[in-house]
Parts: C-alpha cells; structure tokens; sequence
C-alpha cells in the first residue's frame, strides 16, 4: 500500500468516517516517509528544536515527558494505527519535553509540526474534524484513567504487560509506577 492509503485507512479507523477520506488523503500529502527504525531507537528526544507528527504504521514502544523537576514520567504507550508527537511542542512551540523510543523495529511516518500547523491553518474542514479526532484521544485517556483507579492494580499491569510485552526492558520500575499511579514498593510487587 502506499502513504496516502497507509495514513488515511488510519484516520478512517480512528475517527469511523469513511466519507472523509478524500480530505484524510489531502492530509496524508504533508507526511515523509515510510521510515524504517530499528529497534531501541528514538523518534525523539527531550530538548529537540524541531518536532514532528508521526503516524505509526508498525511497531510498539513508549514516549517519556521530562517534568519541570528533571525526573521522566512514561506519558504513553506507542502501537500501530497511532498519531503520536510532542503535544507541547506541538501545541506551544518550543523545544521538546519528552521522548519516543521504541522498542521493535518500526515502519513511521513523518509530518513537520509547520507542515501540520499550515495545513491546519489553510483546510477549515479539517480542522471542525480534529476536535472528533481530540475527543476520541481524550475518551481513551478518560478510559485509562478509568481502569487505573478501579481496576485491580495487579489485573491492570498483566492487562498492560500483554499489551505491551517488554515494557519491563525499555521503561524503568520507577517509570511504570508513576504511571500507574503507585510507589516504586508496590509497582516492585506487582510485577513479581
């Protein structure tokens, strides 16, 4: 398949709107790629100057956000079918304040945040339809907010750890526990 269908068949699966699809291969146009990424490499790294939307065609891995105290938190888990990116910088401007490392070998796909924000700025149609594509992300976050505080903490880690085989390996105990809303201690029990 190539990019234009790649990327549209992704916005029709997260949005659920087929008829849209002229305009999602009009926004497919602004994206580089694919791009071919070894495993244990980064998107993106903390203090970048220039960012990107990627569209993750293939592969998992988790994105860090540095707090204003130096410490990374994990912010998100990275999987095919997703749009993921710096949302401050994105939003704000400025330089990034997390990082995207995955942990398979990934098939991407890149757009430049002037890219995005042009377009944004020249398609009105497209833009009534990112607050439907917001309020989809903003359910999912309401959904794992969800799950973390009344879901059994040790039925959420297996839940996540099949998700996300090897989350272990690319994300330290203290990452996974702010996370999941624990200390270290229980986070360490739970994944024993």
């Amino acid at each position: 398949m190539d990019k234009k269908t790649i990327i549209s068949n992704g916005l029709v699966a997260l949005t659920g709107s087929p008829e849209k699809l002229a305009m999602f291969s009009e926004f497919s146009e602004i994206f580089e790629g694919p791009i071919y990424v070894e495993a244990g490499n980064k998107l993106w790294s903390v203090g970048n100057d220039e960012g990107y939307l990627w569209f993750v065609q293939k592969g998992y891995g988790f994105d860090r956000i540095l707090l204003e105290d130096g410490t990374k938190i994990l912010n998100g888990m990275t999987e095919p079918g997703m749009f993921i990116c710096d949302e401050k910088s994105l939003l704000m401007g400025g330089n990034l304040v997390s990082d995207s490392i995955l942990y398979t070998e990934a098939v991407v796909y890149r757009a430049r945040y002037s890219a995005y924000r042009q377009f944004m700025r020249d398609q009105e149609h497209f833009r009534a339809l990112l607050i439907s594509i917001s309020a989809h992300f903003l359910q999912l976050r309401k959904l794992r907010l969800l799950k973390m505080k009344h879901m059994n903490k040790a039925d959420y880690w297996s839940a996540t750890r099949n998700r996300f085989p090897g989350i272990e390996k690319f994300c330290s105990q203290t990452e996974i526990a702010k996370y999941f809303g624990v200390s270290k201690s229980t986070m360490h029990r739970l994944m024993k």
